[in-house]
């Protein structure tokens, strides 16, 4: 039996495996799913052309093929409740079918079907299921297969759990997407190859590297998909080098690459900035005939940016018939990241459709290049355009305050957060306290700081630098005694600024010591 799926199965569900830390029991996702009544799966074909021959036949089946919205379908649904249709399990998940995934789907009626349906087949179960994995609200897919578990009247299948499996990736549920794994144990699916699939891209997915490789190299099971998985998986860990491997075994395997195998080992080659290697793995897409996706010509202009060859994605992105918000964004990044301001800005203004990605690319670039004013200024003037601003668009603005010590601006775009009613995450958090630390109101950098939910490793160096700035040499030093005490680990810029606090106070002793206290930290690493 495999080790990795012994290692969880649901008798070790109840003990909480180390690198799975789950969330507050408060969320109810995070309950253990009832699971007493799941014994081995054992498939039971439906054959619907003989079990409801008749039934397939039937006129009214036949007009929700040209059903064109609710209202049609409710007139449909009257007619087989009077005809008496509606208590075949084969029509009722016809209409359960539209409601869950037509373009007129509308989710909550299709619940009301469904739960009034006596005795609701797999197939019922699944498309509901998947309607809500591809709608605003995926979480609730899990919710409604916790309920078909309770129902009893119908056994989740290897249908079931692809769908569950890609919206705990989707949304990395790592202790939910570990018990639907355990049920999956449970039934003997996991041999299936688009369960075992599923299985690898959702680990992958909750950053469960390890895991998702035992489960690959332990399979008795595996074809392109598995191999496509692994590789996009380390690449969106940034473990560039490992994915390169990977694709090595596979053509030693004796699979051939597709197009998102290219899509992986391309932007390995961008993480790394091996610009040899992206070229061959160019030359290679060219060779085998494979087509140049968008997906896969966006890698290649981003894999030829970080190389700083901006020639040959130009060329890419000249030749493009469809360009998507990626492929101009990608353009605006790179041009901007190399200081060529005005191509950048004028491609901004060459996008066929408004969005607020390119526009953040853009503030982002002048940023970067300590053009403050007209980060801000292209700010007001993405307000005209009737673009609306997120939280990384703050985040840029409150940079581009930090530089000019632009105090007023800072405090109206703080304003505008809060009216907006943009989220106070961690990077708008951390944005807020190093503007007032540099722009002299540490009063309120300090309130900012204490009133966020969540700090990280750099919202404590803005604190201690802003205190640094200010002349709070004491106060600096006693914050980062206390980041070191949350487990958290300083980087150079930390240190610059304890070692700037202990300048401006006197405190020669004190920067000796968390000198020394570094290189002994660096030692044990």
């Amino acid at each position: 039996m495999l080790i990795i799926l012994l290692s969880i199965s649901m008798s070790t569900l109840r003990v909480r495996p180390q690198r799975f830390v789950p969330k507050p029991v408060s969320d109810p996702l995070l309950s253990l799913f009832h699971t007493r009544s799941l014994s081995p799966h054992k498939h039971k074909p439906i054959n619907w052309n003989t079990t409801h021959k008749s039934v397939q036949a039937n006129p009214l089946l036949s007009l929700l093929e040209t059903c064109k919205s609710m209202s049609q379908l409710k007139q449909i649904q009257s007619q087989m409740i009077l005809t008496g249709l509606i208590s075949d399990g084969f029509a009722s998940s016809r209409l359960i079918a539209f409601c869950a995934l037509s373009e007129s789907r509308n989710l909550d009626y299709c619940n009301k079907i469904l739960y009034n349906t006596q005795n609701p087949n797999v197939f019922s179960w699944n498309v509901v299921i998947r309607g809500y994995s591809e709608s605003e609200n995926p979480r609730e897919a899990v919710v409604l297969y916790k309920k078909m578990l309770r129902n009893g009247g119908s056994r989740p299948d290897n249908y079931t759990y692809p769908l569950l499996l890609k919206v705990c990736a989707n949304l990395t549920l790592n202790f939910t997407g570990r018990e639907v794994l355990g049920h999956v144990m449970r039934l003997g699916l996991y041999s299936d190859m688009f369960v075992h699939n599923a299985v690898i891209h959702m680990l992958v997915s909750c950053r469960e590297l390890h895991a998702a490789r035992k489960v690959f190299d332990e399979g008795c099971v595996r074809d392109l998909v598995s191999w496509n998985s692994l590789i996009n998986g380390y690449v969106r860990s940034g473990l560039a080098c490992e994915a390169l491997r990977i694709y090595q075994e596979m053509e030693l395997k004796g699979f051939k690459p597709d197009e998102v195998t290219m899509i992986g080992v391309v932007s390995s080659c961008a993480q790394l900035e091996d610009l040899r290697l992206g070229r061959k793995f160019h030359r290679l897409i060219e060779e085998n005939g494979l087509s140049l996706t968008v997906p896969l010509a966006n890698s290649l202009m981003d894999m030829y940016m970080k190389c700083e060859n901006l020639e040959a994605a130009q060329a890419l992105f000249d030749n493009m018939s469809k360009k998507t918000i990626v492929s101009w964004t990608t353009m605006i990044v790179g041009y901007a990241k190399y200081g060529f301001l005005e191509i950048a800005h004028r491609l901004l203004y060459e996008i066929p459709e408004k969005n607020v990605v390119p526009w953040n690319a853009m503030i982002g670039g002048y940023v970067q290049a300590k053009h403050s004013k007209e980060a801000l200024a292209l700010f007001h003037e993405m307000q005209a355009s009737n673009i609306n601003p997120d939280e990384i668009t703050m985040v840029g603005c409150l940079c581009a305050c930090s530089q000019l010590g632009a105090l007023d601006v800072g405090i109206w775009i703080h304003h505008y957060i809060e009216k907006q009613g943009l989220s106070i995450n961690v990077a708008v958090g951390t944005a807020l306290v190093d503007m007032y630390a540099k722009c002299g109101n540490i009063t309120k950098a300090l309130k900012v700081f204490w009133d966020m939910p969540g700090r990280n490793s750099f919202t404590w160096t803005a604190i201690i630098c802003g205190l640094a700035l200010n002349g709070h040499a004491h106060v600096a030093i006693s914050y980062f005694a206390e980041m070191i005490n949350t487990g958290l680990v300083p980087d150079e810029i930390t240190f610059l600024g304890v070692l700037s606090a202990c300048c401006h106070g006197g405190l020669v002793e004190d920067g000796r010591n968390h000198i020394c206290g570094r290189r002994q930290r660096r030692h044990k690493l």
